[in-house]
């Protein structure tokens, strides 16, 4: 827990002045101290993501990082001062107390447990391979994992600290969620005074993600990061909505969040959908300038992603066949990718054969509703509840003529786009989860901020209050798990040091000279040797472009 802890002091420090310094570029704006830590992770990661193109992620990479934050917080000292002066108060009182109890506790669940499933088949794989050799043409022949190029690999990697203590730290994850939830504590203090209570009940959502994952917190699983960055910007999109002004520069700085979270995993691409409000607001102003800038900032942003991609994987956008471009030596060859695309959807629908992938929703559907557990359909029904409390309070405002937020339509638009794309794509729960929490908790928001009366009012508290008895069981089926994990973990030896990345069984063998592992059993593609794969067959058919493994992998 303690060097949980010390690394989570060090990465708010980091983040924290990158952020003030990418945000001082609107020196009229003030932001509250997560935007600045939001905007830290953001810029940190773009920065790492192009690092790694050209070198390996160790102290070089770590050490021009830190200058950077070092510089820019002796040139944005009065910002920092001014910041230390507003949460001072907060920090030495009972609601402070109760935010350093609440970091010890998610400490705890961050030094030890299980980890993700994909963690250990390629999360830590990744992480090490970045911190050995960079990028590695062609990695996704080795294991075709590796080629879904999830930036946030990238953040974690950097503070790995593998190079300075031998061993690494994966706190990152732990990292997001506190703030996250501290952000969500903060908000709720004033539920009663707030008139609409949209956001108070997002803020609840993101307290509802973390219970599901806080027991895998140590993992750098690139779901989480996802689904907290889809969960934030929901949030903070209805914040500036209800609780503030509407500020546009908000809801342009958000977009490029959603830019970002595109590149967490890129099946939250449609999340970008949000631009849209903000972009027709400048057009419509002929703010050009600005416009430039966000341009300019979002493709800076999805540029190294893009470029990562092609080294990987040597696709624009893997494992998408559609956009084929690039003639490289080290491509994935398209039967691969094919073949991992469609195991992506059959396994998401629960099928589990790849001769199934064409099966009609009508056959394939009640299949995947009964591997669901009870907990699960009970909140999938929630889900469906929620769009129809939805349309009664939209019919409700129609028929009071009240106006219709374009920002909030285009809100709803991205959240509903996203949960098609996760339905037909690959339904997991977990792929999808911050979108169904957004439903569920914006529709329970709306219903508490309309005034009660007549026979609508009615049937949307009839609906609200099915829909509170269809969520509860997921409620409680993650508070049971949380419990029985404190119990089992008390006596846990990680109250210094955190638990290490599991070992699993490996064996290895050489090609052109190198030495390449491979999991002999056990689904775990271990930390501690590289490069390897969970899959020999995998290994089997690819080989090494040249005697030196820098020069990347291709198919035989």
């Amino acid at each position: 827990m303690l060097s949980v802890i010390l690394s989570w002091i060090y990465i708010f420090i980091i983040c924290m002045l990158i952020g003030v310094g990418a945000l001082s570029l609107f020196e009229k704006k003030r932001f509250f101290v997560t935007g600045y830590l939001i905007a830290g992770v953001v810029i940190i990661t773009v920065y790492v993501e192009f690092f790694s193109i050209f070198a390996k992620i160790g102290g070089v990479s770590h050490v021009i990082l830190f200058a950077a934050a070092l510089l820019i917080g002796y040139k944005r000292r009065n910002v920092i001062f001014r910041l230390l002066q507003t949460y001072r108060p907060i920090i030495f009182s009972w609601e402070g107390f109760f935010y350093c109890c609440f970091v010890l506790l998610i400490a705890f669940f961050t030094s030890r447990g299980e980890f993700h499933t994909d963690t250990n088949i390629y999360h830590a794989a990744a992480i090490r391979i970045y911190e050995e050799f960079g990028l590695v043409k062609g990695i996704g022949n080795l294991q075709l994992h590796y080629a879904y190029n999830s930036s946030y690999l990238a953040f974690a990697s950097v503070f790995s600290f593998n190079w300075l203590l031998g061993r690494s730290l994966h706190t990152t994850t732990g990292f997001l969620e506190t703030v996250m939830c501290l952000y969500a504590f903060h908000g709720l203090r004033d539920f009663i005074k707030h008139k609409n209570h949209v956001t108070d009940m997002m803020r609840i959502g993101i307290l509802l993600y973390t219970l599901v994952n806080v027991t895998r917190s140590m993992s750098p699983a690139t779901d989480y990061a996802t689904m907290y960055f889809a969960l934030f910007i929901i949030t903070a999109w209805c914040e500036n909505m209800f609780e503030g002004h509407g500020d546009i520069t908000a809801y342009s700085l958000l977009s490029l969040a959603a830019v970002f979270t595109a590149t967490l995993k890129f099946s939250s691409c449609l999340l970008i959908i949000v631009v849209i409000y903000p972009a027709c607001c400048l057009i419509r102003e002929k703010q050009w300038k600005e416009i430039g800038m966000y341009l300019f900032c979002g493709c800076v942003i999805l540029c190294p992603f893009l470029i990562r991609n092609y080294y990987i994987s040597g696709w624009l956008l893997y494992p998408f066949d559609k956009i084929d471009i690039f003639r490289t030596l080290w491509k994935i060859p398209q039967e691969y990718l094919l073949h991992d695309s469609n195991q992506i959807k059959v396994w998401g629908r629960c099928l589990y054969d790849v001769e199934k992938v064409d099966m009609p929703v009508s056959q394939w559907l009640p299949v995947w509703w009964e591997h669901q557990f009870r907990y699960e359909q009970m909140f999938l029904g929630a889900v469906m509840l929620s769009l129809g409390l939805q349309i009664v309070l939209l019919c409700m405002r129609i028929w009071k003529k009240q106006e219709l937020r374009s920002q909030f339509i285009v809100l709803h638009l991205a959240v509903w786009a996203n949960i098609a794309v996760w339905f037909f794509m690959a339904p997991f729960i977990r792929y999808g989860l911050a979108f169904l929490i957004a439903v569920v908790m914006i529709a329970l928001g709306e219903y508490l901020s309309e005034r009660k009366r007549g026979l609508c009012s009615i049937v949307a508290g009839s609906l609200a209050f099915c829909v509170i008895i269809s969520v509860s069981p997921y409620w409680d089926q993650y508070v049971t798990d949380a419990g029985v994990f404190v119990k089992q973990n008390l006596r846990e030896p990680y109250y210094i040091t955190q638990k290490d990345y599991d070992a699993g069984s490996m064996d290895s063998c050489v090609i052109n000279g190198n030495v390449i592992w491979f999991s002999t059993g056990e689904e775990i593609n271990s930390y501690h040797v590289y490069p390897g794969t969970c899959y020999k067959p995998m290994l089997e058919r690819s080989t090494l472009i040249s005697d030196r493994i820098e020069d990347g992998f291709r198919a035989k």
